[in-house]
């Protein structure tokens, strides 16, 4: 009988869905429209989906991404639709809208989004790799020489202690890496592994994977959110040493960090909790550049979504339901309890 509801209230979706789009429905469609399925399935998070950067220019951004850091551009520059950032917008601002270009990150299932935001007011604001709320986006190279060189001209920001690549990992191995931060002040390093490469990406690729970390304000509370509702698994934390330390510029600070599994992932993610730092917990508008999200392909999102209003979590998206997306999609927009920014989107 279950099954049969399931199978039953997807169909009214689809039907509903196609009722509102035109393509991008109203925000009191998406909301009033669509009925509650909340007990027709539980809900879970499938995989990781992307990795999303609010940019203040777009076109300088898509070049630093595609002609010095060498991601693929696969779509765009083009108009934003189908967010729940963007439908999270309109509620106050209905003439905002966005451009949008994707990249593929190779040896990832995620795509890098970066989105520029019109039409409303934007705060910029910086980045710093150990405040709450900031992602960490780690980029794995053959040769880091080559890949910091090519990112040089761009005036990036080094925040790793002299300004150039460190070893992390010696005497075990020759493990280097790097923290910058971009032209809009987002966290992002290379990696060179001490180990050797095992990866189906060609080798006429620099580039073989990457993978985004967090930084959290508090370690046992995030993982109630991540760990307990979206079912990543985490390993118990471990203290960073030293030579990690001078990588991330904080030689003076404690860290701790848990390695995790994203529900259908291959890649690690590792959550931080620095301290003995002074530390300031971000929570940007949505529209502002230097704002970051990651967006999550999940299933039985009407479920998660009241899992997640159960454990006190913060639902941006109006009313706390899900909306329609377009193109028999749903979708809601959460914040993590570090202030980041969650799109978790549904496909029916």
């Amino acid at each position: 009988m279950k099954n049969i509801h399931h199978v039953l209230m997807i169909f009214i979706y689809g039907l509903v869905l196609s009722a509102c789009q035109n393509d991008e429905p109203s925000i009191e469609q998406s909301i009033s429209l669509l009925p509650d399925i909340s007990e027709s399935k539980a809900g879970r998070m499938l995989q990781p989906n992307a990795l999303i950067h609010v940019v203040n220019e777009l076109e300088p951004s898509v070049a630093f991404y595609r002609d010095a850091v060498g991601f693929e551009l696969v779509s765009g520059p083009g108009p934003l639709s189908g967010s729940a950032l963007l439908q999270r917008l309109q509620v106050n601002a209905p003439d905002s809208s966005g451009q949008i270009a994707v990249f593929n990150i190779p040896g990832s299932e995620m795509d890098l989004q970066l989105i520029e935001f019109s039409g409303l007011e934007r705060k910029p604001f910086t980045q710093r790799l150990y405040d709450p709320g900031v992602t960490r986006f780690s980029i794995s190279v053959r040769d880091i020489d080559v890949a910091f060189a090519a990112v040089q001209a761009y005036n990036v920001i080094v925040d790793s202690t002299g300004g150039e690549p460190v070893y992390t990992q010696r005497p075990r191995n020759e493990t280097r890496a790097v923290m910058m931060r971009d032209l809009d002040g987002f966290v992002f390093e290379f990696v060179e592994s001490g180990n050797p490469v095992e990866t189906d990406v060609p080798e006429s690729s620099n580039i073989y994977n990457a993978r985004s970390s967090l930084a959290l304000e508090n370690l046992e509370r995030s993982l109630e959110f991540y760990r307990d509702i979206l079912g990543y698994e985490a390993a118990q934390p471990n203290t960073v040493n030293e030579a990690v330390l001078r990588l991330e510029g904080t030689p003076d600070a404690i860290a701790r960090t848990s390695r995790t599994q994203p529900p259908g992932s291959t890649n690690v993610w590792f959550f931080w909790e620095f301290s003995n730092i002074a530390r300031t917990k971000q929570e940007p508008s949505v529209q502002d550049p230097g704002a970051s999200a990651i967006s999550l392909l999940v299933e039985g999102l009407p479920a998660l979504l009241n899992q997640i209003r159960a454990a006190g979590f913060q639902i941006e998206t109006p009313g706390g339901l899900a909306v329609s997306l377009g193109s028999n999609r749903l979708g809601a927009l959460v914040r993590s309890p570090d202030g980041l920014l969650v799109e978790l989107v549904e496909n029916l």
